[in-house]
């Protein structure tokens, strides 16, 4: 602990430390950038006096000027009125030393987009005739400084006077600010633009590289358009300031030159683009976001637009759009600040210094603000700044897209609420900490699988939202429900059906029993879906840790397997026991061997005949699947055909079937000439299945047996589960000439009105209202009223468990058509199948079975 105070207080004086030094350069660095500007030092040595002419029809030649001196008008070489206009200037400027010693003086123009720059001085030494000497900088390929400093080195000897005149034209920034000074403010000037300059461009290839490196990272195309910004910058920069001249050739300098306003369109295209991406607008889709993208197509737009411009027309409509888009940049970022983006906050300080360079340059480059050192280079030191203080701000961006991810990663997105994963993190957590006296509880809403059909996933969530907040003020002050987040959440949503806790044991100050009593009432009290109130509340798994339970995932799915246990208590919890679970490990150990029973072909098929009750032929035979395990024998189809239904082999078993049935239908046919009909029982899975119809007609049209000759039983219990794709496979079903019956009738939630609006032929009376009808006055009532509605629909009755002459007799007063059960025969394999229907007597009942009668699970 003291280790740490100590490196805090390091930390702290080495931050200390920095921001000290980075203050002392900074003050210095402003001070020496003020010291630019102040001449007064040197203007001490030597006076100037001005004047100007402006030649607007651009016709006029040194000739024409030295006869038109009476047309100079006077001025301050700072208040030269240079306007937005094609116009030549001509100044005239006097230098007198009014000292006894030579000074050494620079004649400098701060503008390195200028079209002309011709100097001429005047030469008095041959009395009165007056001769010049003709200086055009511009045109000196020798040296490349002059286009980017346009200046003239002279020597003023003691008491000497010096006239020069100055022919300028330009179609960039009209602006040339003129001076004199002495040459080492004018090499003092040079190095500080240089050293400006170039830490820009190292700024610029840092930040485009780093970007560049993010976006291969990252593939976030908000990278990209920071990089064209950038270049975008670079350009018009390097123009502006002219040291594009210095990287670049002639030609190409030049031609950047001439596109310097097409340039700046792209500049804030690139800025705005990348405002709205780096703050996230894109992703919302809003009017925001969608008036940014018709803004920053306008700006395309008009830059194509601008290039049918001269070069004025260029420029006064760029300057009178620009405020436009920044002010409607500025209102993005400000949103987005009221939207809890405090991330952003470096992106918004970039932008003070980047709205005051944007704002200072046009108006020094126009003339409506007076020049200096700072205001000439007041773009490129607020691009400087920008690009420093935008290092922070991606910095802090992918900071927060880091958090977001891991946010992700924790809370589901849909409901906000924590996931599984932060529970698991947080017990792997307390086993580490040797903390092993703890319960893992899950809560889940009663009947939630069953009440999600009628809702949506909204509705869903605001139940889960509801339920998490109302149980979260329950444990607020329980320290026993332990904080399994940062925030200090102690509920967990898992499988997005159950809410999660840990208790600590040692902590706890109410039993079990009472705080999952008060948990079931606070769920019962507040499970609402909009304004209907469920009269349900919440059942309850809980798992201990222990030797054999000691990982995180073990706790967790121990106690969603109590859960399932704790659904069929009365007190609806239930603690994890591990009986249940060698149950299931047995259970899955069975789906293995089934499915190796199902590919090796060791399942069987049985044959129980059914009869025809008013002439006792047999009419068909119901297929009954059966296996035979090689260790543990009979295995009743009550026991694998769930774990088929819940597994997915359900399909694959039915088709097993179909497949073995209608072989076994071809033997009977063909070689004994039985030419009865074969009911197979379908489960609802099967016809809810895409590719169960186009599979089961493959297998009947190979089998080459009619499909007149097919019965398929659905039980009732599926029957009416089904969607429009289930109620289409039986409609095609009973068309290719399948007859559809349902099995079971009386055992589910069907009615006769639901029977009549669905393709069925033929119904099949459940063997509990049928066996022993007649010691039953109830269940004889209900037999003949279900054989009677069914007959007056139209449909084929089936009576399955008929166990006696008595049975058989009455069903058959009853309206019954075809009777089936032990009173006939039993379910056989097909070679003793085959033997029995050898023994009738022509396809007629000879005698019952004789023997007591035991009854047999499909």
């Amino acid at each position: 602990m003291f280790l740490k105070k100590i490196l805090r207080m390091i930390q702290f004086l080495a931050i200390f430390i920095i921001l000290l030094l980075i203050t002392f350069i900074l003050t210095n660095v402003s001070s020496r950038l003020i010291s630019i500007d102040d001449n007064k030092e040197s203007n001490q040595y030597f006076s100037i006096t001005t004047s100007y002419l402006i030649d607007e029809s651009n016709q006029m030649d040194i000739e024409k000027v030295i006869y038109q001196e009476k047309l100079f008008s006077p001025i301050d070489i700072k208040r030269i009125p240079f306007d937005l206009a094609i116009q030549t200037y001509w100044v005239k400027i006097k230098v007198n030393n009014i000292t006894k010693n030579s000074l050494p003086l620079v004649l400098y123009a701060d503008n390195s987009m200028l079209d002309v720059f011709n100097v001429f001085q005047t030469n008095k030494t041959f009395g009165n005739n007056q001769a010049y000497i003709h200086s055009n900088l511009l045109d000196n390929e020798g040296n490349r400084l002059l286009k980017v400093y346009p200046h003239l080195t002279f020597d003023l000897m003691a008491y000497q006077t010096k006239e020069f005149i100055l022919q300028i034209q330009t179609q960039g920034p009209p602006n040339v600010p003129l001076m004199v000074i002495s040459d080492d403010d004018f090499a003092q000037r040079i190095l500080y633009a240089q050293i400006f300059y170039g830490a820009f461009i190292g700024l610029v290839i840092l930040m485009a590289m780093y970007n560049l490196v993010l976006f291969f990272a990252i593939r976030d195309r908000v990278y990209l358009l920071y990089i064209g910004y950038l270049l975008s910058a670079f350009f018009v920069l390097s123009s502006l300031t002219g040291f594009g001249y210095l990287i670049f050739s002639t030609e190409i300098q030049l031609f950047f030159n001439k596109y310097l306003l097409f340039i700046d369109y792209y500049l804030v295209v690139f800025l705005l683009a990348f405002t709205l991406l780096f703050l996230r607008y894109d992703q919302q889709s809003n009017k925001t976001y969608k008036l940014g993208l018709i803004l920053t197509a306008s700006l395309i737009v008009c830059s194509l637009f601008s290039l049918t411009l001269d070069t004025i027309a260029q420029t006064k409509l760029f300057f009178s759009i620009q405020p436009i888009f920044y002010i409607f940049a500025l209102y993005m970022l400000i949103s987005r600040l009221h939207q809890d983006f405090s991330w952003a906050k470096y992106y918004l300080l970039s932008w003070l210094p980047l709205l005051i360079g944007a704002a200072i340059q046009p108006l020094v480059l126009l003339n409506y603000l007076d020049y200096s050192f700072v205001t000439r280079n007041a773009f490129l030191f607020a691009v400087i700044i920008e690009l420093t203080l935008m290092a922070f701000a991606l910095a802090e961006r992918m900071k927060r897209n880091e958090k977001d991810r891991l946010t992700d990663i924790t809370y589901h997105i849909s409901s906000g609420l924590p996931r599984k994963s932060n529970i698991e993190s947080f017990i792997n957590r307390l086993i580490q900490q040797k903390n092993d006296d703890f319960n893992v509880l899950v809560i889940k809403p009663e009947h939630i699988e069953k009440v999600s059909l009628y809702i949506n996933d909204a509705m869903l969530t605001e139940l889960f939202q509801q339920l998490f907040y109302k149980l979260s003020s329950l444990f607020q002050y329980n320290d026993a429900i332990l904080a399994l987040t940062d925030k200090g959440e102690k509920l967990c949503l898992i499988n997005n059906n159950s809410l999660m806790i840990v208790i600590d044991n040692k902590q706890k100050q109410q039993s079990l029993d009472e705080l999952i009593d008060a948990i079931q009432t606070t769920v019962s009290e507040n499970f609402q879906i909009k304004s209907l109130k469920l009269p349900l509340s919440a059942v309850i798994g809980v798992s201990t840790y222990s030797k054999q339970a000691n990982k995180s995932h073990q706790l967790i799915n121990h106690a969603l397997l109590a859960v399932n246990t704790a659904e069929t208590t009365h007190k609806k919890w239930s603690f994890y026991q591990h009986k249940a679970i060698s149950e299931n490990s047995y259970l899955l150990q069975l789906t293995s061997e089934l499915q190796s029973a199902l590919d090796n072909d060791q399942l069987e098929v049985f044959h129980q005949a059914q009869i025809d009750l008013r002439t006792l032929r047999v009419c068909s035979s119901e297929c009954l699947i059966r296996w035979n395990h090689p260790t543990q024998g009979f295995i009743p189809p009550t026991v694998f055909i769930p774990i088929a239904e819940d597994m997915g082999l359900i399909n694959q078993l039915t088709l097993w079937v179909i497949k073995k049935a209608l072989q076994q239908q071809l033997i009977l046919s063909n070689e004994y000439k039985f030419n009865h009909m074969v009911s197979i029982n379908i489960s609802g899975k099967d016809i809810a299945s895409k590719h169960f119809f186009t599979q089961a007609i493959d297998i009947i049209e190979e089998s080459t047996i009619p499909a007149d000759k097919l019965i398929f039983e659905l039980t009732e219990s599926a029957s009416f589960t089904y969607n429009e794709q289930s109620l289409s496979l039986i409609e095609k079903l009973a068309e290719l000439g399948i007859t559809i019956s349902i099995d079971d009738f009386g055992t589910g939630y069907s009615s006769m009105s639901q029977v009549s609006n669905l393709p069925f032929q033929e119904l099949k009376v459940d063997r509990q209202f049928v066996e022993n009808v007649n010691d039953d006055e109830k269940r004889k009532i209900i037999a003949e009223a279900t054989v009677k509605m069914a007959k007056g629909l139209g449909l084929e009755v089936v009576a399955e468990g008929i166990n006696s002459q008595a049975d058989e007799d009455i069903l058959r007063d009853f309206g019954c058509d075809i009777g089936q059960g032990y009173f006939y025969a039993k379910p056989m394999a097909i070679d003793d199948y085959i033997s029995w229907l050898e023994n009738l007597d022509n396809g007629r009942i000879k005698q019952p079975v004789q023997g007591e009668f035991i009854p047999a699970s499909k």
